[in-house]
C-alpha cells in the first residue's frame, strides 16, 4: 500500500516503506506500545514453558488471556508455535492466573468464559494461511504490519465483520452466541440491544464484534466499547484512556486502574429505550479515542 504525506501546497509526497532489521525489532516496538496500540496488558515477555517460549503473554481489557506471535518473514511455523502455546494456557489456567495477579495486581480476575486469543503479527500472510485460520474460528487472530518513516500501521486481515439478524448468526464449535446470552434477558433488553448493536456496527465497516461468555466487544484496531449484557439492563464500557469523557448528564463512572480494565476505564448503565441516543454519543467519543 503505497502512503503519500499531504504537504501544505496540496502535493503529495510519498513516504518510503522501511524494514525492521530484526524480529526482535518488531517484538520491542509492539510490546512497548501493547496497551495503547492493542488494549491488552503486558503479562511476560518471551515467557518460558516446556518445550517453547511465549513471545508476548498478555490479557486483553476483557480479562482474556492473550498470546502474541511474531513472524518477522514468511515462517508458517509461527502459527503452529501459537497454536501450542494456546493449549499450554488452556492446559495451565492456575500458573497463568498466577502471573497476572502477580504483574497485574490481585484485584484483577482472568477471564476463562471466552477462549484465549491467539495473535500472530507479520508483515504479510498467504492465502493458505488466512484460509487455514478463519477455519479456527475468532480466538486466532493474524494481524498485518507496515512499517514507513515515521509511522507504523497494523490491521486486522482475517476479522468477518458479522451482521444481519441476530438470530441469523452462525455459532462455531464451542462458540458463544448473541441469541444464547439475550436469552437470559427481558425483552425490552433485548430489543434495547439489538437497537444500540445496530447503530455501533453501522459507525464504520471497520467495526466488528466479538461476542464472550455474557459480553459483547466492539472494536477495530482494539476494543472501544464492552457491552455486558444483563437481565435488566446494559453496562457499557466504554475506553477513554487519558481523555475525559463529554457526559453532560454525569451517568459515567471511571474504572479504578486495579482492575486491569486498561484504557477501557469508563462505564455507564442503560435500560431505557428513550437513553439510546446519549449512549451512543458517549460510544461515538470511545470510537473516536481509539480511531484517532
Amino acid at each position: 500500500m503505497a502512503l503519500f504525506k499531504l504537504n501544505h501546497n496540496l502535493t503529495l509526497e510519498k513516504v518510503n516503506r522501511k524494514e525492521f532489521k530484526s524480529e526482535q525489532e518488531l517484538h520491542e516496538l509492539i510490546e512497548k506500545n501493547l496497551r495503547y496500540a492493542m488494549g491488552i496488558n503486558l503479562i511476560a515477555s518471551e515467557y518460558p514453558i516446556p518445550n517453547g517460549r511465549i513471545d508476548t503473554l498478555g490479557l486483553d481489557e476483557a480479562g482474556v488471556p492473550v498470546i502474541i506471535e511474531y513472524k518477522w518473514k514468511k515462517d508458517l511455523s509461527a502459527i503452529v508455535q501459537g497454536l501450542f502455546y494456546l493449549d499450554w494456557v488452556m492446559q495451565n489456567k492456575r500458573p497463568f492466573e498466577s502471573i497476572v495477579k502477580d504483574k497485574l495486581g490481585k484485584d484483577v480476575t482472568v477471564n476463562w468464559s471466552t477462549q484465549p486469543r491467539l495473535i500472530i503479527i507479520a508483515q504479510d500472510f498467504e492465502i493458505k494461511e488466512l484460509s487455514a485460520i478463519n477455519l479456527m474460528g475468532p480466538s486466532v487472530e493474524l494481524t498485518k504490519y507496515s512499517l514507513y518513516e515515521g509511522l507504523f500501521n497494523i490491521d486486522d486481515v482475517n476479522i468477518t465483520k458479522k451482521s444481519g439478524k441476530i438470530e441469523d448468526i452462525e455459532p462455531g464449535v464451542g462458540k458463544y452466541t448473541l441469541d444464547q446470552i439475550l436469552k437470559k434477558t427481558t425483552p425490552e433488553i433485548n430489543g434495547i440491544f439489538s437497537e444500540l448493536r445496530d447503530k455501533i456496527m453501522g459507525l464504520s465497516d471497520a467495526v466488528w464484534e466479538k461476542v464472550g461468555g455474557w459480553y459483547v466487544d466492539y472494536r477495530t484496531t482494539s476494543t472501544f466499547a464492552s457491552v455486558n449484557i444483563q437481565k435488566t439492563r446494559l453496562k457499557i464500557f466504554i475506553k477513554m484512556g487519558t481523555q475525559e469523557v463529554e457526559d453532560p448528564l454525569k451517568i459515567c463512572k471511571p474504572i479504578p486502574e486495579k482492575y486491569g480494565y486498561g484504557l477501557l476505564n469508563t462505564q455507564f448503565e442503560l435500560s431505557r429505550k428513550e437513553d439510546l441516543d446519549y449512549a451512543m454519543k458517549l460510544i461515538i467519543q470511545a470510537y473516536n479515542y481509539v480511531s484517532g
